[in-house]
């Protein structure tokens, strides 16, 4: 038998996939991954020097990744890269002139495009999309029960415990997953 639910995740990704072709070419003309376009695009809509953590949270992408694209956008002279003057450990990330000029140039052709998906598709649809996905990322954002908070691990976290107490009693899984009870702490 099969799962219960359409994978939900995967969905979301064709879709998003689905929507970026309408926008690669565009990025691809201009020698830009979607990643730095996204970059570029919050650093521009923030107005203001961003720290690298709000950027990865805003761009989603995973830290380790932002760093070096990051360099490679501070080589290319779009962004530029200062310490901040509350805490010099911390680094601000600001738009050049350079990569202001570019975010100007392909920010027009971005509209056109938004213009004919809405042509193609109509507004009110895209107006739904856009609540529908609103409306998805508040309720997913909310806190929701997990099935792993459903399994008994504190049964686990109490053994070990248990385990490190002189003299207790505790169940011991065997290699053939049976259960055992050991005493610990008696020799």
């Amino acid at each position: 038998m099969g799962p219960a639910h359409r994978n939900l995740p995967l969905l979301l990704l064709h879709a998003r996939e689905a929507a970026l072709g309408h926008f690669r070419p565009i990025l691809n003309h201009f020698g830009l991954t979607d990643q730095q376009w996204r970059i570029l695009r919050a650093l521009s809509e923030a107005g203001d020097a961003l720290e690298p953590g709000r950027i990865a949270e805003l761009c989603k992408i995973q830290k380790p990744s932002l760093t070096g694209i990051l360099t490679r956008m501070a080589e290319l002279k779009w962004i530029g890269r200062e310490g901040s003057p509350v805490d010099q450990r911390r680094q601000l990330i600001s738009l050049t002139p350079k990569g202001r000029g570019l975010v100007e140039r392909i920010s027009p052709l971005v509209d056109r495009q938004y213009a004919l998906i809405e042509q193609c598709v109509g507004r009110d649809t895209l107006g739904s999309i856009y609540r529908s996905l609103d409306g998805a990322l508040a309720l997913f954002n909310r806190e929701i029960a997990s099935v792993m908070s459903e399994m008994t691990l504190a049964p686990r976290h109490g053994a070990a415990r248990a385990a490190r107490r002189p003299g207790s009693q505790v169940e011991q899984p065997s290699r053939t997953g049976a259960r055992r009870a050991t005493t610990r702490g008696k020799s």
